[in-house]
């Protein structure tokens, strides 16, 4: 990690931490809620998940026999897929949806929230592919809090620009965006890594038997 890229992470910690830990409490309170929420909630809770693995299997479907074979060049195109797929949600629904702040309620509360209710019913055969699954969501996640940091930084900087040792508006506004870019460096890092890790993890899992892409544990 260079000096810049950990200077900017300091400079951030705060915002960092707060960020994670409304992301934690989220998650907790979906685990917490998801055996007595609203039924209507938890039935779209559940078409929600339903739609996101029918479009996964779209992007994918296709490619489940080269996969399951081990082709590398079948693991490479996956990995790129899952890499752009989950970097474009942290840009956009990550960083760009936080900088008004306000919205961090909704894509951050909200969306783990939902994601607790999730994991309240995970199950695998063994504890090691929930332990894998579990450590490739959070690989993920993590992603996702640091890209939400990112956008909340801007939309603070360009409400108190002096957090960023200027009087401008246009210039916290754009320094921000500079720390941004620095914590993308690492967002980039980390999802190259999940993507491999979770194409590599879906494999093992067609491996096991299940035809269908796979989001739970196997």
């Amino acid at each position: 990690m260079s000096l810049a890229v950990w200077n900017t992470f300091k400079q951030l910690k705060w915002v960092l931490i707060g960020i994670g830990i409304l992301y934690v409490l989220s998650v907790a309170a979906g685990l917490a809620t998801s055996h007595f929420g609203p039924k209507a909630f938890l039935s779209y809770v559940e078409r929600t998940e339903t739609h996101r693995a029918e479009q996964v299997e779209k992007i994918v479907g296709g490619l489940r026999e080269p996969l399951r074979e081990g082709q590398l060049g079948t693991i490479a195109i996956c990995s790129g897929l899952v890499f752009t797929i989950n970097l474009l949600g942290d840009f956009v629904e990550g960083t760009l949806c936080s900088i008004l702040i306000v919205p961090i309620a909704f894509t951050l509360v909200l969306g783990s929230w939902m994601q607790g209710v999730g994991l309240a019913g995970i199950h695998g055969s063994s504890f090691l592919s929930v332990f894998l699954f579990l450590l490739m969501l959070f690989l993920e996640c993590i992603t996702y809090v640091i890209a939400t940091a990112a956008g909340a930084n801007i939309g603070l900087s360009i409400i108190f620009p002096k957090r960023q040792a200027v009087s401008s508006r246009w210039q916290g506004f754009k320094r921000a965006w500079g720390d941004a870019g620095r914590l993308y460096l690492i967002i980039v890092l980390i999802l190259a890594l999940q993507a491999v890790f979770e194409v590599l993890y879906v494999r093992k899992v067609l491996l096991m038997g299940v035809s269908d892409v796979p989001l739970m544990p196997y």
